[in-house]
């Protein structure tokens, strides 16, 4: 009897060690977590780490993902003070920053949910305003999450526009995808500072090493000059995205791939 009694230790014991040494840590960082990353412009790879510990640079489909959605919710924690955009940059990082506090999925929502849209909203001008509600609005972001900056940059000469490279977590067909976006954001002046009226961002190009590469796209002097035949501007200021490819900053996105809500910037 009481070998039995051992035995039975023995094996539940066993149980809950091989319980333990299977458990998975999976979180959605919270609002404390992303404080020590402090600025929103740090370096792409530094940025993901830090935010990150699910998602990866590829598809991803597993329960450790699915549940990703439901175990940590942040309460609501939005300011309840705030300063209006002095000018069309920090009109749009004020925009990303609402939505990097919440996000929403066919598997439910995270971060501060509804609350989030509400505020990103406001940064809308007033003509976008007037065609589009908060509801639909918030629509419009299904699937994109928590959007983080990795660029944002003025575009020389022409004071309404702003250059933007991010990295954005969306559900494509019900699947997690995390993918790198470039392109310009469009804001005037609204009524409360100034308020964004389009987007234009486009996935970044990581080629395959088995098609064929245009190897001038990530040499900044060729890429020059090759920009330079399409419009005289484009060779003046280029900016290296995070693929290696060099581009205009005042060049539209070649395809519109993700405009964040607003309305499509032609």
């Amino acid at each position: 009897m009481a070998f039995d009694s051992l035995t039975r230790w023995g094996v539940l014991s066993a149980l809950c060690l091989l319980a333990l040494g299977c458990r998975a840590d999976v979180w959605i960082e919270s609002p404390d977590e992303r404080a020590l990353a402090r600025a929103d412009t740090a370096g792409l790879t530094t940025r993901a780490a830090l935010i990150d510990t699910v998602f990866r640079p590829m598809p991803v489909d597993s329960a450790a993902a699915s549940f990703a959605w439901l175990i940590d919710r942040p309460e609501p924690r939005l300011p309840s003070s705030r300063a209006f955009p002095r000018d069309p940059v920090a009109a749009v990082r004020q925009y990303l920053r609402a939505l990097s506090q919440t996000g929403s999925s066919s598997r439910g929502t995270i971060g501060v949910g509804e609350v989030g849209y509400e505020r990103a909203f406001t940064y809308l001008h007033p003509r976008v305003r007037r065609s589009m509600s908060e509801e639909e609005l918030a629509r419009r972001l299904s699937g994109v999450v928590r959007p983080t900056i990795v660029r944002l940059r003025a575009v020389p000469g022409d004071s309404t526009r702003v250059f933007a490279e991010l990295l954005v977590l969306r559900e494509v067909n019900e699947q997690a995808m995390l993918g790198l976006y470039y392109g310009h954001f469009a804001a005037r002046p609204g009524d409360n500072g100034w308020q964004l009226t389009g987007a234009r961002l486009a996935s970044e190009d990581w080629q395959s090493r088995l098609g064929r590469i245009d190897d001038w796209r990530y040499d900044r002097a060729r890429a020059a000059n090759e920009f330079a035949t399409e419009d005289a501007r484009y060779s003046r200021d280029l900016v290296e995205l995070e693929s290696g490819e060099w581009v205009p900053l005042a060049r539209p996105a070649p395809t519109i791939d993700l405009t964040l809500g607003l309305p499509e910037l032609r």
